[in-house]
């Protein structure tokens, strides 16, 4: 049978402070005498993959218990019966003016309808009830059987249907590596859906019910684990001949099953067979707990009806719900001829409403998870989830959805008259009254309170000022492409570093344009170059009143424009400008820097740098490594500040834009290296990418505002399109709420006088 959050006689770990009534899950690991998860630990490099533009394509792929959910049924506080005291304590109208006066727990019982006197029956809550429930036949059997029997009129609308991947090659290969006994005692299936389990069986190749079971049976015996997401999964899998170990005790969902997680001295690797539309989160939290993830599509899903679905439906039979389409649910929304919908995956949300949450107004919503339920918050939908993915638990939540002491919510049709000329009385629609015990709109009143309350704020020292200075200039140099930016000389470079300490932001990081260039970039390793005289001249300015970074790359300094050496056949050659690098970086601290920002992407380049330091005596000297620097349309304008040479691109060292999960590793990779902080490169484009590296990262983050993005509000602004210092002041505190700890930005000295002027201190 599967453990519920145990396994093998060790209680799971649950986190403090991610649901429930406060202190309660500390409480919990205090007695079961949890640990902290081990930090993730991900290997070889991938810059492989970036090679060529065929093995690029090839590489797209495309926290934790939960509190109280709405729909949990209501909590005895104190073990024994209620005692409540006062005026009409002891009959059941005292007892329920005394639940009105409570606080609602939930975010959906915020708004609570105000019950009508002497009205408390719920009996028929569901009786003709209209409900549109967004899965198949086959997985809907037991709800539809259930509902019906209250009187319900079912309709189903599948909107998406799964199928296999038209390359079933990766998942074969996740499938042989699971079935293999040798390295099965460290390795663990992670199973997701149960549509996952059906693609497992459909390309398990043995024919019968347990053919998944007994193609993994050795590696079972071996040492083979097996977890699922929740008890529909479970099922399915023990239906396989392949019983789970591992079943989250409450939360259904990825944020459940890493909370439920075993800790594991040395953790080994998890297969992840996934949906081709599947979030990160379960993949990035096994990582984090040191697991090396391996992953493959196990199936994608395409509009309903699927030419070739991965279970194909049966014939109906007599007693066949009617099933809608895409078009046929939003035509039966718009007519309203639904009260209700059962949402049953984040996917099916998204496949409904597109662009359009208003579709679902006034419409009784039901998630199945919370992911869903989130899910339709995120749109600006209201939904009640369901306690647990069972029939009865979906009952229970329609219910509750659908009527409440104010009675029933959806429409009541009034009874037509009997002359057969007259018209039918039109439907009427009750507008129920709330009690709005929650206001967010309180904390929005005034600036002074909205400051108060605010969650993100920007502070100068959060800001990083980038600086170009340029060989042989002796006035500051215009761009013509970042308005307001120069190429500065020295003697105007000295004054704008006085001017980053005297405001106080956070640092000023330097790139240099030198006036002669070769193939090996020997200008930025050369003590007298253009970058190492200006670092030398910006700390005397300053010494450590502000911090001092200094760009790490040949890019600025060859005459091909790449940012390494290359090779006789015109390929970056990584491992010779590793060394390159490595000199580079000790003439940079040694001219004055106190941080160093390798830009290149090679790989290994944050190891041969920080060792290079260690040995010239230099372990002082921090590394900013730019972890996840993406190769982006949006660096324009920073070509023609350092005079870029360049001629095609960068992409078989810099990121793909298509790739997400690769952020992580190549992360993991520069932490495993020494790294003391880390970016995520360009910033505004990439908030994902941001928010994925600041959940993780046990060191301080950054992001870089680029040029690209700098250019196009000044664009905008110029044209009289968008305020300019509103959208500046967002685009940069939308850059902090994704999880930044400082900004580079071409903005940083604005930001800080407008900070000084709104907060008094000009």
């Amino acid at each position: 049978m599967p453990d519920r959050g145990r396994r093998r006689g060790r209680s799971a770990r649950r986190r403090p402070g991610r649901g429930g009534p406060p202190g309660d899950a500390a409480r919990r690991d205090r007695r079961a005498g949890a640990a902290d998860p081990p930090r993730g630990r991900l290997r070889r490099p991938r810059r492989h993959l970036r090679a060529a533009p065929g093995r690029r394509a090839g590489a797209r792929r495309g926290r934790g218990r939960p509190g109280r959910q709405p729909g949990d049924a209501p909590r005895r506080q104190h073990g024994g019966a209620h005692r409540r005291r006062g005026p009409g304590a002891g009959h059941p109208a005292g007892r329920r003016a005394a639940r009105r006066r409570r606080r609602p727990v939930g975010p959906v019982d915020a708004l609570r309808p105000v019950p009508r006197p002497g009205h408390d029956d719920r009996s028929g809550a569901l009786r003709g009830a209209r409900v549109v429930v967004t899965r198949s036949a086959g997985r809907a059997r037991e709800l539809v059987a259930l509902l019906r029997a209250d009187g319900v009129r079912v309709r189903l609308a599948p909107l998406l249907e799964p199928t296999l991947p038209e390359d079933t090659a990766a998942l074969s290969a996740l499938l042989d590596r699971a079935a293999a006994p040798g390295p099965a005692r460290r390795t663990w299936l992670a199973v997701t859906s149960v549509n996952t389990v059906r693609a497992l069986q459909a390309v398990a190749g043995a024919p019968g019910p347990s053919q998944l079971g007994a193609r993994l049976a050795a590696a079972r015996s071996a040492g083979l684990r097996v977890a699922a997401v929740g008890d529909a999964t479970a099922a399915a899998l023990a239906d396989a001949g392949l019983a789970p170990d591992l079943v989250p005790g409450t939360a259904h969902s990825a944020a459940g099953l890493l909370a439920d997680w075993p800790a594991e001295p040395a953790p080994g690797t998890v297969l992840l067979p996934l949906s081709a539309r599947a979030r990160p989160t379960l993949e990035a939290g096994l990582t984090a707990k040191g697991y090396r993830v391996l992953t493959a599509t196990a199936y994608d899903t395409v509009p309903w009806p699927a030419p070739e679905p991965l279970v194909p439906e049966t014939a109906p039979d007599a007693g066949a719900v009617p099933t809608l389409d895409r078009a046929g649910l939003l035509a039966a929304l718009a007519a309203g001829e639904a009260d209700a919908v059962v949402l049953t995956a984040p996917s099916h949300l998204a496949e409904l409403v597109g662009e359009d949450p208003a579709v679902l107004a006034g419409t009784a919503l039901v998630a199945i998870g919370e992911p869903t339920r989130q899910a339709a918050a995120d749109r600006g939908l209201t939904a009640l989830a369901a306690a647990r993915p069972t029939p009865e638990a979906v009952r229970a939540a329609l219910a509750r959805a659908l009527t409440g002491p104010a009675g029933p919510r959806r429409p009541e049709p009034t009874t037509p008259t009997t002359s057969p000329t007259e018209e039918t009385t039109p439907v009427t629609h009750r507008t129920p009254r709330y009690d709005l015990v929650s206001r967010p709109r309180r904390l929005r009143t005034t600036p002074a309170v909205r400051r108060l309350a605010a969650q993100t704020r920007v502070h100068p020292s959060d800001l990083i000022l980038p600086v170009f200075v340029r060989e042989g200039l002796t006035e500051p140099a215009p761009l013509g492409s970042m308005p307001g930016v120069v190429q500065h000389s020295m003697d105007s470079l000295r004054r704008a570093a006085a001017e980053v300490a005297a405001k106080g932001l956070g640092g000023i990081m330097l790139f240099g344009v030198p006036a002669q260039r070769d193939a090996l970039g020997s200008a930025g390793c050369d003590p007298e170059g253009v970058l190492n005289r200006a670092l030398r001249a910006v700390r005397a300015e300053v010494g450590d009143d502000t911090v001092v970074m200094a760009d790490l790359c040949l890019d600025e300094f060859t005459d091909h424009g790449h940012c390494g050496v290359l090779a006789e056949d015109g390929t970056v050659d990584n491992d010779a400008t590793l060394e390159v690098y490595g000199r580079m970086a000790v003439a940079q601290a040694e001219a004055g820097a106190h941080v160093l920002g390798p830009s290149g992407m090679m790989d290994g380049q944050v190891g041969v740098i920080r060792a290079a330091l260690d040995e010239a005596g230099r372990p002082d000297v921090a590394v900013l490594a730019y972890s996840a620097k993406y190769s982006s349309a949006f660096y324009g304008p920073f070509r023609e500040a350092v005079d870029s040479q360049l001629q095609g691109d960068r992409r078989t060292y810099q990121m793909d834009p298509a790739n997400r999960r690769e952020a992580l590793h190549e992360l993991q990779l520069d932490l495993d290296e020494g790294a003391d902080m880390v970016m995520v490169k360009p910033a505004m484009s990439y908030l994902d990418i941001l928010r994925d590296v600041a959940e993780v990262s046990p060191v301080p983050v950054s992001a870089y505002q680029i040029s690209g993005e700098y250019a196009m509000i000044e664009a905008a602004a110029a044209n009289g399109w968008i305020d300019r210092r509103a959208a500046v002041q967002e685009s940069v505190l939308s850059i902090r709420r994704a999880g930044a700890d400082s900004v580079l930005t071409y903005f940083a000295v604005e930001l800080a006088d407008w900070f000084r002027e709104e907060n008094g201190l000009s």
